[in-house]
């Protein structure tokens, strides 16, 4: 046994006659349930002081057995543990005098006197004590210390860097905990000076030191578990803490901080992570595995009349939603029955490309079918899957107005909760009144916004004084869902003032690249490339300028081929947005040479407006040029041809222009190119940079899906228009069992759906494939019972898609289908054996489902149907097949009767070598095993 310090006995042998920690809180009534502590959780860092010490009765927990291991333990607590621990004399100590302790029980007790006398606690400098305070750590390693007498070591060099944290009188007392073994932080290189101590922390510290046992050290870190997070997920959960073990043999909880630096949550693989341990030099792993998710539409809302929100799961590819115009393009707002329809649709798509917001003319007041067709794609070129849904799209929120708001000199603007009902800034003042104090009317002026959402009130008139009050009332005013504005009327309070009267200035103009000028202002303006003038030498350049402010309003960046060289550059004419003027500045800049020329980097097939186009992407901003010389190349078709392009003309800026909003992409029009892979060449000077340096000749290669730019609904095929059938829809031609359905042009994949193929508005198909490549062809597969009785039914087509998303009108045709429900044989019974009617004779009936074709039944022997076996041995007795008493019946007639011993036994059916039962509608009985003969 190792050695066991005095201190240990002691503090051990004050167990018998006190109970520590919790004593003072709520005592246990016996030691049985103190040493079974249930939230005492094995291999965890404070188990075995807890456990020993409970055992010895030092500590007890609550009523309910717990320990309660996280909670919090009070000064005045600790001075009880310490006192009587230490066999300090409690009964003649009296009382301390601590203003803020006169009565507590642990003063009447004499143990903050005892703990005092000692010089191991005392107050706080102030006469008070603190007893219900929390203990922090800092304290703890400083009683520790006291009670224990522990030495310093000299020339220690502490690991924690926050000794301080909870007072600087506690540094060194940490250190000598630290240098004889007894304190971990709660982190790397933090003891947790500040933090409050849990009662598992109380047991560790006294258990320890009382034995002379230095704290163990971490020796490895407990593996964990992948965690598995879906493609576009906001955050993922990682553990805050990981299993370690210690060199002790016990597990503990460490704090662990994740290095998350190349996790990509939008992109599906599998990533490993690492982290610091807290308070080791060790690192965890955890693997973290972003499942791929089909993108689709997870709602659609209103957010009020004028408004419709659409989220989808992951980030859209904003021109398969919108034109550059701000047009909803591939997504459709049906009304229902005799529901508002709501025209023009315009919206946005916020920033991470998740939720697109729609807009139009008119108002969603009801429900409407709402089509999101699979020409919608992500940001990384997938489909989603077509989307039809019944929404209900209302609004009964009545609107709110803000108050008062002031971002330019003497203008008031105040914002809606939503678009108002209005159609313009003069229709708004009538629902207005402005007044001052006296009651005095004046005629607002007030600007309404394009958005219908906010207004300002302009009060820079000679007859508003500023610094007064005024008061603006609202009444009457509607949303377009025609709810009253609340409350009603609403007064609000608007003063005129001036909110700045600093002009904005030019904090620098600068250069980093050659063809680009950066002007940077000291706060947001408005400026265009009006704003720069460039003179060499005195004289005004012929300027060909493009510029545009950043988001903050404070970068303009301006693009001409003439910045090269030294160049003074003067920037005027620019205001802030309370119209405060800013003064000229004139700067000599000298502009990098640029030789480089712009080359392609990426190229990709986008849909522009409703038409396909050639995106390419440069190195750097370019201008088209639109060169003489066109672009060339070829194709293969999906058939495996090989074709020549029509050439493209780049002198057309139809054919070849800047993708709007960019300004390093190009835009080649394709949208009259067949589906196919293409490969075609880039004519040099196709483009160039800001200086006027030429692309190259460039080969780029593509593939072509579909022409964007069709609006013809596809149709089933006609060849015989006049006649009421349509001969594009053959019904049961190969088997009884497919429909084909000839289209006339490529669909989409969607239009597989079946649910698009209903017999008397029910799905009847199992299978809906293409037939070839085209994919003009749909084949489908009946369910097996789909059509039980033969006859007339009409059939619809309905949903079906072509490749740009344009969806057919619903068709229903009458059509002759034929019976494919399979007959099935029900029973066979033993219906005479050597009677009157049948004498020497057994006749044996079969009974079916359904009526049996006669022709099918053979009567020939030789090549018969059925087989008769008697105890599982085929019976030598001819077999004759005839048609039974009713039309889903079928004889066998036995050539003898049977004897009293075989009809006593098993008698079975099974199929014969000439097996082939038909149904009247020529589907076949299909093979079975045997069927046992009733008697």
């Amino acid at each position: 046994m190792s050695y066991q310090p005095k201190s240990y006995n002691k503090f051990l042998a004050g167990a018998a006659t006190a109970a520590v920690v919790a004593s003072a809180v709520v005592p246990v009534a016996t030691h049985a349930a103190e040493k079974n502590l249930t939230d005492v959780k094995e291999g965890s860092y404070y188990a075995e002081a807890v456990n020993a010490l409970a055992e010895a009765g030092v500590i007890k927990g609550y009523e309910d057995g717990t320990f309660r291991p996280n909670n919090q333990v009070t000064r005045a607590e600790v001075a009880k543990i310490i006192a009587v621990q230490l066999g300090l004399d409690t009964e003649n100590a009296g009382s301390a005098n601590y203003s803020d302790a006169k009565g507590h029980w642990a003063n009447t007790g004499g143990y903050l006197a005892a703990v005092a006398k000692a010089g191991i606690m005392k107050g706080d400098g102030n006469g008070t004590f603190r007893p219900n305070a929390p203990l922090t750590r800092a304290e703890m390693a400083s009683i520790v210390v006291r009670a224990y007498d522990l030495q310093a070591k000299e020339g220690f060099e502490s690991q924690f860097k926050d000794l301080n944290a909870g007072g600087a009188w506690a540094a060194d007392a940490i250190k000598t905990l630290e240098a004889n073994g007894y304190a971990n932080g709660i982190a790397k290189g933090q003891f947790g000076s500040a933090s409050n101590v849990k009662r598992a922390d109380v047991a560790v510290f006294l258990f320890r030191v009382a034995k002379g046992e230095a704290a163990p050290t971490v020796e490895s870190v407990s593996a964990i578990n992948n965690i598995e997070v879906n493609e576009g997920a906001e955050t993922v959960n990682l553990p805050k803490e990981v299993e370690v073990k210690l060199s002790n043999g016990e597990k503990a909880q460490k704090a662990v901080e994740w290095d998350k630096k190349g996790l990509d949550l939008n992109k599906p693989g599998e990533y490993t992570l690492t982290g610091d341990v807290a308070d080791t030099d060790l690192t965890a792993s955890v693997k973290v595995v972003v499942k791929a998710v089909d993108p689709k539409v997870e709602s659609v809302s209103a957010i009020n009349a004028k408004e419709v929100e659409i989220k989808f799961n992951k980030a859209i590819d904003k021109a398969t939603v919108l034109t550059s115009a701000g047009a909803v393009q591939n997504i459709t707002f049906s009304p229902v029955g005799t529901d508002p329809a709501v025209s023009d649709l315009t919206g946005t798509l916020s920033a991470d490309g998740k939720t697109l917001t729609v807009t139009g003319t008119g108002s969603f007041n009801g429900s409407y079918t709402v089509l999101v067709t699979d020409s919608v794609k992500t940001t990384d070129g997938k489909a989603l899957d077509a989307f039809k849904q019944v929404v209900s799209l209302t609004d009964s929120v009545r609107p709110t107005v803000s108050a008062a708001t002031y971002k330019s000199n003497n203008v008031a603007t105040f914002t809606f909760s939503e678009p108002i009902d209005v159609a313009d800034s003069t229709a708004l003042e009538t629902y207005l009144t402005l007044k001052d104090a006296s009651g005095a009317t004046y005629t607002p002026v007030v600007t309404l916004a394009d958005d219908k959402k906010s207004f300002t009130l302009d009060l820079n008139g000679s007859s508003f004084v500023t610094g007064k009050d005024y008061t603006l009332t609202v009444a009457g005013l509607k949303d377009f869902a025609g709810n009253l504005i609340s409350p009603n009327p609403v007064s609000l309070t608007v003063t005129k003032q001036v909110v700045d009267d600093v002009a904005p200035t030019v904090s620098s103009v600068t250069s980093s690249q050659a063809g680009h000028v950066v002007v940077t202002f000291s706060e947001k303006v408005t400026a265009n490339a009006n704003n720069v003038v460039a003179r060499v030498g005195g004289v005004v350049a012929d300027l060909d300028t493009n510029a545009s402010l950043d988001a903050t309003g404070t970068v303009l960046t301006v693009t001409d081929a003439s910045f090269n060289g030294l160049k003074d550059i003067t920037v005027s004419n620019f205001a802030d947005a309370a119209g405060n003027a800013g003064t000229a500045k004139t700067v000599l800049v000298n502009f990098p040479v640029d030789s480089v020329v712009p080359t392609v980097t990426s190229s990709a097939v986008k849909t522009i407006d409703n038409k396909n186009y050639l995106v390419l992407t440069y190195s750097e901003d370019v201008n088209v040029a639109n060169p003489t010389a066109s672009i060339t190349g070829t194709y293969v078709t999906p058939a495996g041809v090989e074709k020549n392009i029509t050439a493209i003309n780049t002198k057309s800026t139809t054919n070849v222009s800047s993708v709007t909003g960019t300004k390093n992409q190009v835009k080649v029009l394709i949208d009259s190119q067949e589906k196919g892979n293409y490969t075609v060449s880039l004519p040099a000077g196709l483009v160039t940079d800001a200086v006027g340096n030429a692309s190259e000749v460039k080969s780029v290669s593509y593939t072509v899906a579909a022409t964007s730019s069709e609006t013809t609904k596809p149709t089933i095929v006609d060849s015989t228009p006049l006649t009421a059938d349509l001969d594009g829809i053959v019904v049961q031609q190969a088997d009884k069992n497919t429909v084909t359905i000839q289209f006339s042009e490529a669909l989409a994949t969607s239009s597989l759906n079946l649910n698009n193929f209903l017999v008397e508005g029910h799905p009847v198909a199992e299978k809906a494939v293409f037939t070839d490549s085209d994919q003009d062809t749909i084949k489908l597969t009946l369910k097996e019972g789909a059509i039980k009785t033969s006859g007339t039914y009409n059939f619809t087509v309905q949903n079906v898609a072509d490749l740009a998303g344009n969806v057919m009108t619903s068709v229903t045709q009458p059509k002759a289908f034929t019976d494919n429900d399979v007959p099935g044989l029900t029973s066979a019974a033993l219906t005479s054996n050597n009677t009157a009617a049948n004498s020497n004779s057994a006749v044996i009936t079969l009974t079916f489902d359904e009526a049996i074709l006669d022709s099918s039944i053979v009567e020939t022997p030789a090549v018969a149907d059925f087989d008769v076996f008697v105890d599982g041995v085929k019976t030598a007795a001819t077999v004759a097949e005839a048609m039974g008493a009713s039309t889903n019946q079928v004889t066998l007639t036995l050539n003898r009767a049977l004897t009293a011993d075989e009809a006593s036994k098993t008698i079975t059916i099974k199929p014969a070598t000439g097996f082939a039962v038909t149904d009247l509608a020529g589907n076949a009985l299909p093979t079975f095993t045997s069927v046992t003969v009733s008697k």
